[in-house]
């Protein structure tokens, strides 16, 4: 039987005088009458394919292989041998349309660009150096070794920045990705958010040194605006602005510096009335600006390489995870990941880094989910307070010096809560924090004035899970972690610590480890402690480990148990 190649309808972007003449030539060589294959059909070995009675197009499918009397086909997650044999040799993507067990006709599609995975959405999916195609329900993806079949993933198990691909193209939609080798992890995309935004109305940049704007050289401190460079382009086109052996900076329209210096590269693309930011660079580079915006440099040498270990574990994680997989990035500069570029680099925290190169904490082969936080109140706690099944690796449990109690009882907590009991965090200024909710700031758009809150339950660590809170004109009820934190942030302007000093909030209060002590005449008073959601490595508990002399393998050990430490690579 011969091969139908299904003829191509190319974008003008992808089209140059070049490729219009070498397509042309292709088609004329390539498209074939189609003869039936009235002899082909399932064999009797391929069980699941008879109970699925295949019947009609089976739209790119994979064909693995062509033998003397045989043809094996890859089509959603099921492997079939069909009898009969093709006149040409062919392997790859490919429409067969299939009646009664039987092979009709084969559509070969033997056409498509490859590039690094840059973003994709449930609708469209773009490869660097090309704009964006449409496809029409799942979109396959093959993963080949050695250009050899070696079985099908999800586009979600792809990854961003890291995946090279071949996107296979046919009547202007993309059909199928082939992945033809392995992720490479070198470097990581990092969204830089517009404060609470995801894009910029606006944009200018500049670098220190002789810049790249595409293919465009630029002169030091001359200024790109974003608008005047995308704003006649189409969704999702961008241009890369490298910085050579500079810095990028956001700056104003005179070239006033508005942020640190950024390494690496940056991805600009245009996405509605805006543009998205991203600052791609080697992993090791971005982990130097993570760890002293996560942890204060003057902590010990040993907590700075725990988190430092942590970090990395953390961005390799969130690069498989893809929740930015629209914007072309991995994770964003924000606490809801990890703070990046808040501050400087220094050569202490640089050397952490560098002495934990590639390191990695794993649980039986896998990456762990490497949570942190700033302060434990003396109990850490589990994903239980995210409603979630925790690993066994992350343990709810006691980090004092005494005996270890149930703090879900009220008058336990009560007593626990309003002392200081030694731990490895009795330094830190949030061991032991109260904070007031007055009448004037407990104001809800819908419901009206706060009268009340009430703990409706509570973890044995001493976290609250569910917390009701009653207005004047209706009440709501909040059952995680970050929700009840975030829910009773917007009614606290400050909170007063252990060591006497008031500290702002921004936009949460520091634990969900609180109680309610008061509430009279409309203002409610809460005590509480730690500093954060309580999973994983306390950092104030490892600076004090690392203080008495503990390694930063013991206090990986402690904080996360019975995992590995090895090389990401």
């Amino acid at each position: 039987m011969r091969l139908k190649y299904k003829r191509q309808e190319y974008f003008k972007w992808i089209m140059t005088a070049v490729l219009v003449l070498l397509v042309c030539a292709a088609m004329v060589f390539l498209i074939a009458g189609t003869r039936r294959w009235n002899q082909a059909s399932i064999t009797d070995d391929t069980q699941a394919g008879e109970e699925m009675q295949l019947e009609g197009t089976l739209a790119n499918a994979y064909i693995v292989s062509c033998g003397k009397d045989h043809i094996l086909v890859h089509y959603q997650g099921m492997d079939y041998t069909f009898s009969g044999t093709l006149e040409t040799d062919y392997t790859g993507v490919a429409d067969l349309e299939v009646a009664h067990g039987q092979i009709q006709c084969v559509y070969a599609k033997v056409s498509g660009i490859e590039g690094m995975l840059n973003r994709y959405t449930e609708e469209i999916v773009q490869v660097s150096g090309y704009g964006e195609l449409s496809y029409d329900g799942e979109l396959p993806v093959y993963v080949l070794q050695n250009e050899s079949f070696v079985g099908e993933k999800k586009l979600s198990d792809l990854v961003i920045g890291a995946s090279d691909v071949r996107l296979v193209v046919a009547e202007g939609k993309a059909c199928a990705l082939i992945q033809y080798r392995q992720e490479n992890f070198e470097n990581i995309r990092v969204l830089i958010k517009n404060k609470d935004d995801i894009t910029y109305s606006k944009l200018y940049l500049t670098s220190d040194k002789a810049y790249t704007v595409g293919s465009t050289k630029i002169k030091a401190k001359k200024v790109t605006d974003i608008a005047k460079l995308l704003g006649d382009a189409k969704e999702g086109e961008e241009v890369l602005i490298s910085s050579g052996r500079g810095m990028l900076y956001l700056c104003d329209k005179k070239g006033t510096y508005q942020t640190k210096g950024y390494e690496g590269d940056f991805l600009v693309t245009r996405k509605g009335d805006g543009y998205v930011l991203v600052n791609e660079l080697p992993i090791e580079t971005y982990l130097r600006y993570v760890l002293p915006s996560e942890m204060p440099t003057y902590f010990s040498y040993e907590a700075l390489k725990a988190q430092a270990v942590c970090a990395r574990t953390f961005a390799y994680k969130q690069m498989r995870q893809n929740a930015y997989a629209e914007y072309g990035a991995n994770l964003d500069d924000s606490t809801a990941y990890q703070v990046y570029h808040a501050s400087s680099t220094y050569e202490v925290t640089d050397q952490a880094v560098r002495d934990t190169e590639g390191i990695v904490i794993t649980k039986d082969g896998a990456l762990i989910d490497c949570y942190y936080y700033s302060t434990s109140p003396g109990y850490s706690e589990n994903l239980e307070v995210w409603d979630t099944r925790s690993p066994e690796y992350l343990q709810a449990e006691n980090h004092t010096k005494e005996k270890t109690i149930d703090l879900s009882k009220k008058k336990a907590f009560h007593a626990f809560i309003n002392r200081e009991p030694d731990s490895y965090d009795v330094k830190s200024p949030y061991y032991r924090w109260s904070a007031t909710i007055s009448a004037d700031l407990g104001m809800d758009a819908e419901y009206g004035r706060l009268e009340k809150i009430t703990v409706n339950d509570r973890s044995a660590s001493g976290y609250v899970l569910s917390l009701t809170v009653t207005f004047e004109h209706g009440e709501r009820t909040y059952e995680k972690e970050n929700e009840i934190r975030f829910a009773l942030g917007k009614y606290v302007k400050s909170v007063t610590l252990s060591d006497g000093s008031t500290r702002s909030v921004p936009g949460s209060v520091p634990s969900a480890c609180f109680e309610v002590i008061s509430q009279k005449d409309g203002v409610i008073e809460l005590k509480g402690g730690g500093f954060g959601h309580g999973i994983g490595m306390s950092q104030y508990g490892a600076d004090a480990m690392g203080s008495e002399g503990k390694s930063w393998q013991e206090i990986i050990a402690f904080y996360y148990k019975d995992t590995e430490l090895v090389s990401a690579q």
